[in-house]
């Protein structure tokens, strides 16, 4: 699975306090008809922001909130993923049993969506990740067919249905879609905001304009690069050079994001049964050295990757699809072949790894061995031979004391010729340097990284705030378990439709956009399906719950509670005090597991 639980956001907290200031309502509830409990983990002080915000809005609607807990991972887990399912209880209980109602939690994605093992009925707790325990087997089938589909084409109605289906279900109320932001020169064009955000880069599209450009970009980081090559690689910051010097058989294409052939020529040969894929290397594709890219370097490529020795941080993932080196196979010098362990939707993904030259690396491994890893490139001939690629730039430079990568046009690349004449990535130290040097042009893009808000490019001129989708998302879990919100057993009404009503009650009483505005200063949209808005097929069409408190009565109303009952008129709903001031970053996407 590609999902990653968000284990925390790094935020820089001033010493100041903001008032939020909620629309005035109708009619308050002053007696809860029914008491739950927040879960939320410590590790986010926005998300506990927004979490004490819904403890406050809950009782406005007649809910009310018996604890709310802020706590660590470690006593999350046993709650959650790691309830011991089978011993008290055959399911996870709600949070008075030793269970959870409501869990505040994040996602990280990538532009691809697979939500395997998070919704589906076989991936209930213990078995899999659904902790919310969400079970319809329409869903299943569905993602069935999403998961089965190799045409991204055919795939799109299949995942708008999906999102249609968890929009109107609820197994989750999603909060907000986080956004990064980046400071660009002006006169930089031809890049693709998501492609930089997710390490992506097609920078040979990159071009400098205007009567000072000189062909030059230099991208500010935040963080010295310590990764020589891509076996070593597990940072975000030397994943955004390699990107453009490794070459790989597919790439993600500028605007579709989908995968496209870069070294492969054309799309691959796929069997009956979606486990055999037979790929053809473009004869025109060569190494910085002049050497041809062939069958031989594929699969050397991906042999490293499996070989335990090598500690590629890819091992896990790719053995998970392969069996061993021996599932990828050389048919002759332009065509490789790979084959799988089952069938896999996403499996131009797994022919997007960055390839090297074997005829240069493997005289020097057989002499170092993992050793070689380890060797800084330009200052070892070794280091050097892992950074014989097929992409559009060579690295020219590689200064671990300055922390300054240098790359200069692949003149052995066969795709469209890079308009830079440099790309220098760098490391700044500290945001105000970084905006700084970007004011002054000695830098053309500083890093979201930086953790900037809109208001610190507000006064640059020349410069662009770009606010980037990141594939990612912030929710409030449900147990749909509970008796009440979840199976609606102990409601009024004691049915599925009085739950699903209270859940509804709940989403149409989050006040999203001023999580957005205020909370997070601007950092993030309002969020309507699990679905991150940066994933491909993302439906615009469902528009977030609206934050309407007459709306959410109505729908408790719906469920059988009677609200009349100790009321009071007007007043302000939530008038709470809150210390966050400035937003600082949105970091730290680490897989939950």
């Amino acid at each position: 699975m590609n999902k990653k639980a968000i284990f925390g956001i790094a935020l820089v907290i001033l010493c100041s306090t903001s008032v939020l200031l909620l629309p005035a309502t109708a009619q308050d509830v002053e007696e809860p008809v029914f008491y739950l409990n927040l879960l939320s983990p410590n590790t986010n002080p926005a998300r506990n922001q927004w979490a004490i915000l819904m403890e406050n809005q809950l009782p406005l609607i007649g809910i009310g909130v018996s604890h709310h807990e802020s706590t660590g991972w470690g006593s999350i887990y046993p709650r959650t993923w790691e309830f011991p399912v089978g011993v008290d209880f055959d399911y996870i209980p709600t949070y008075g049993d030793g269970g959870y109602d409501i869990l505040f939690v994040g996602w990280s994605w990538g532009l691809d969506w697979d939500p395997t093992g998070l919704f589906d009925t076989a991936s209930i707790t213990p078995a899999g990740d659904n902790m919310y325990q969400y079970s319809n087997e329409a869903y299943d089938a569905l993602l069935l067919q999403y998961t089965s589909e190799l045409d991204p084409t055919a795939r799109l109605p299949l995942v708008k249905s999906i999102q249609q289906m968890l929009y109107d279900d609820l197994p989750a109320i999603e909060l907000i879609y986080p956004k990064s932001l980046f400071g660009i020169n002006e006169n930089v064009t031809g890049y693709d905001e998501l492609l930089i955000a997710t390490s992506s880069l097609r920078a040979e599209y990159w071009e400098e304009t205007g009567t000072d450009a000189d062909d030059v970009i230099t991208y500010a980081l935040p963080a010295e690069l310590t990764e020589y090559n891509t076996y070593v690689q597990a940072s975000y910051y030397d994943a955004q050079w390699m990107a453009c010097v490794y070459g790989t058989l597919y790439a993600r294409a500028q605007t579709t994001r989908l995968f496209e052939p870069v070294i492969a020529d054309g799309v691959p040969v796929v069997s009956a049964d979606n486990l055999q894929f037979n790929v053809s290397i473009d004869p025109l594709a060569k190494f910085s050295n002049g050497d041809p890219v062939l069958a031989e370097d594929i699969k050397y490529t991906y042999q490293l990757h499996m070989t335990p020795a090598v500690a590629s941080a890819n091992y896990g993932y790719l053995t998970q699809f392969f069996e061993t080196n021996d599932s990828i196979v050389v048919l002759d010098d332009s065509t490789i072949q790979f084959n799988l362990k089952q069938p896999y939707f996403l499996a131009k993904s797994l022919f997007s790894f960055q390839i090297i030259d074997k005829s240069v690396v493997d005289p020097y491994y057989l002499v170092e061995g993992a050793g070689l890893f380890n060797m800084e490139p330009i200052a070892t001939v070794e280091g050097t031979s892992l950074v014989t690629s097929c992409g559009p730039f060579i690295l020219a430079d590689y200064d671990t004391v300055t922390g300054t990568a240098v790359l200069e046009p692949n003149p052995y690349w066969h795709g469209a010729t890079p308009s830079l004449d440099q790309l220098i990535f760098t490391f700044i130290s500290g945001k105000d340097s970084a905006i700084a040097d970007l004011a002054a042009g000695t830098v053309e893009i500083v890093d979201s990284q930086y953790s900037p808000v809109l208001d610190d490019y507000a006064d640059v001129v020349g410069i662009d705030a770009v606010l980037i989708a990141d594939p990612g998302s912030q929710e409030m879990a449900i147990n749909l378990k509970h008796p009440v919100f979840g199976t609606g057993e102990l409601t009024p009404n004691g049915d599925a439709a009085a739950a699903l009503a209270i859940r509804k009650a709940i989403s149409h009483s989050v006040p999203r956009q001023l999580i957005c505005d205020e909370i997070l200063e601007g950092l993030a949209s309002p969020a309507s399906s699990p679905m991150p808005d940066a994933s491909l097929g993302f439906d615009s069409t469902l528009e977030p719950y609206a934050y309407d408190m007459d709306l959410a009565r109505e729908y408790m109303v719906e469920a059988g509670y009677d609200l009349t009952k100790g009321t009071k008129q007007g007043g302000i709903a939530g008038l709470i005090f809150l210390s966050f001031l400035g937003l600082a970053s949105l970091l730290a996407l680490r897989r939950r597991r």
